[in-house]
C-alpha cells in the first residue's frame, strides 16, 4: 500500500530549515543569507596565517619544557639559595689582608650571599655577605681594609651621619638614607659596614657578632 500524498505531506517535504535572524548570538554560517566563498588568494593566506599559528605554538612549547625542566620545584627552599657563609668565608681568608667576619647562623636564618669582591667601587677590594633573618628581615655587611671617605660614601648610598654608638667599647657610627640605616666601625685591621632597611634589631644582633668575633 502506498502512501497517501497529502497538501500536508507535500509542505513538510518541501519545507526549508528556518535561518536564525543574524543578531542571535547562536547563529551559524549556515543561517547566511548566502554562502561565503574563499578567493584563491584569501584561501591561501588563511591558510598560511593558520600554519604560522602552529609553528608560534610549537616554538613556544619547545622553549617553555627546558626551562620547566631545569626548574621542577616550586617548594620554599628553592627560593631560600642558602650559602655555606663558613666556607666562602675561609676561602676569602686567603685572599684578604685582614680577619673576615663571617657570624654562625642558626634556627631559620641563613646567607644568601658571599663573596670576595676585587676592586670593585674606588678600586678597592671588599668582603660581602647578605643574611635573611627572621624569614623576611635582611642584613648587608661589607668589609675592607681600604676604605676611605669616598668608598664609605658610595656604600652608604651617601646616608648622613645622624648619631655615634659605643658598643662592647667600639665606636660605631650610624648613618641613615631614607629607610636604610647603617652602622659602621674601624676595626684595626679593617672597617665594617653593617646595613639593614628592615630593622635595627637585626643590625645590632651582626654588630654585637661582630664585636665578639673580631678585634
Amino acid at each position: 500500500m502506498q502512501p497517501e500524498n497529502t497538501p500536508q505531506n507535500d509542505a513538510q517535504t518541501g519545507a526549508q530549515p528556518v535561518r536564525r535572524d543574524l543578531n542571535d548570538p547562536k547563529a551559524t554560517f549556515e543561517d547566511l543569507p548566502f554562502t561565503p566563498v574563499l578567493t584563491e588568494k584569501q584561501s591561501k593566506r588563511a591558510n598560511q596565517t593558520f600554519k604560522g599559528m602552529v609553528l608560534s605554538i610549537g616554538f613556544t612549547v619547545a622553549v617553555l619544557i627546558p626551562l620547566l625542566l631545569l626548574n621542577p620545584g616550586t617548594k620554599e627552599e628553592n627560593f631560600q639559595h642558602a650559602v655555606d657563609l663558613q666556607k666562602v668565608a675561609s676561602d676569602a681568608s686567603g685572599i684578604a689582608e685582614f680577619e673576615v667576619f663571617a657570624p654562625q647562623v642558626s634556627g631559620e636564618d641563613y646567607a644568601n650571599f658571599a663573596r670576595w669582591k676585587s676592586n670593585q667601587v674606588q678600586d678597592i677590594s671588599y668582603w660581602e655577605f647578605g643574611l635573611v633573618m627572621s624569614e623576611t628581615n635582611f642584613v648587608y655587611v661589607r668589609q675592607t681594609a681600604d676604605a676611605n671617605p669616598t668608598w664609605i660614601a658610595l656604600v652608604t648610598d651617601n646616608a648622613a651621619p645622624t648619631d655615634e654608638r659605643i658598643v662592647d667599647g667600639s665606636k660605631w657610627e650610624v648613618r641613615v638614607k631614607d629607610e636604610t640605616t647603617y652602622m659602621i666601625s674601624e676595626r684595626e685591621e679593617s672597617t665594617l659596614i653593617v646595613s639593614s632597611d628592615t630593622g635595627e634589631e637585626e643590625i645590632m644582633a651582626i654588630v654585637q657578632a661582630a664585636e665578639a668575633q673580631i678585634s
